[in-house]
């Protein structure tokens, strides 16, 4: 009998020269603020006021990253929370401010300042062991119009955010970790003056803009409204 010829199956999508190559699908390419690339040089945290829910996602990213806890008094950026008349969150944290604007560095008594900005890795910095020896009354906190530098708990000395730099590598934790990209760590691209107001001020001008109506006319009786009773 004559021998059967073997039947050859091929897989779907295979020639005989190899398999065919599929068309890789096209893909939507998005940037958000996680993609933005890294300042090289000077560089400082934004805050998007309009943005911050008051998780406090950051305060605890920052008191676990430099002291291994989770309390929000350990941390280098803090979250104010208001009504406006609604509650309404604002962040404060360092701006790392231009050499002639740093209020802080002025106000130390000692010289060279304790607290300073470190030219090398771009961030303000605390040489915390002659802070906590100077017997000062926190000058620094004082001088600076949005108060950032704070006594650390426990100890003497303050604290200031240096972009949690190590090794030469800044990767802040509070901006990794925001949910709302109410955080974003760039290069300046305009005067920062307006990062280095106080909460309180920050709050006022979100007030003024978020609820133009005086606070007796946000909320009002239909009748008010409408007339009659």
């Amino acid at each position: 009998m004559p021998e059967e010829k073997k039947k050859v199956y091929r897989i779907v999508g295979e020639t005989s020269r190899g398999k065919e190559k599929k068309p890789e699908p096209k893909s939507i390419w998005r940037m958000g603020p996680e993609d933005l690339p890294t300042p090289k040089g000077v560089g400082y945290i934004q805050s998007r006021w309009d943005l911050c829910t008051g998780c406090g996602a950051c305060e605890m990213a920052c008191s676990q990253g430099h002291f291994g806890v989770m309390d929000r008094e350990y941390s280098r950026i803090r979250i104010f929370r208001y009504f406006l008349p609604l509650p309404k969150s604002v962040q404060n944290v360092c701006a790392h401010c231009p050499r002639d604007e740093r209020e802080c560095q002025k106000a130390c008594p000692l010289d060279p300042p304790a607290i300073f900005y470190d030219d090398k890795n771009f961030h303000m910095t605390v040489d915390v062991e002659r802070c906590a020896d100077s017997g000062c009354h926190y000058e620094c906190m004082t001088g600076c119009p949005a108060e950032v530098p704070r006594g650390i708990p426990g100890q003497k000395g303050v604290m200031v955010c240096n972009l949690c730099e190590r090794d030469g590598i800044r990767q802040p934790r509070c901006v990794d970790i925001c949910p709302n990209y109410a955080l974003e760590f760039l290069s300046p691209k305009f005067p920062q003056h307006l990062d280095r107001n106080h909460p309180d001020e920050k709050a006022k001008a979100l007030a003024r803009r978020l609820y133009p109506l005086k606070g007796d006319q946000i909320q009002r009786q239909p009748e008010e409204i409408w007339g009659g009773k």
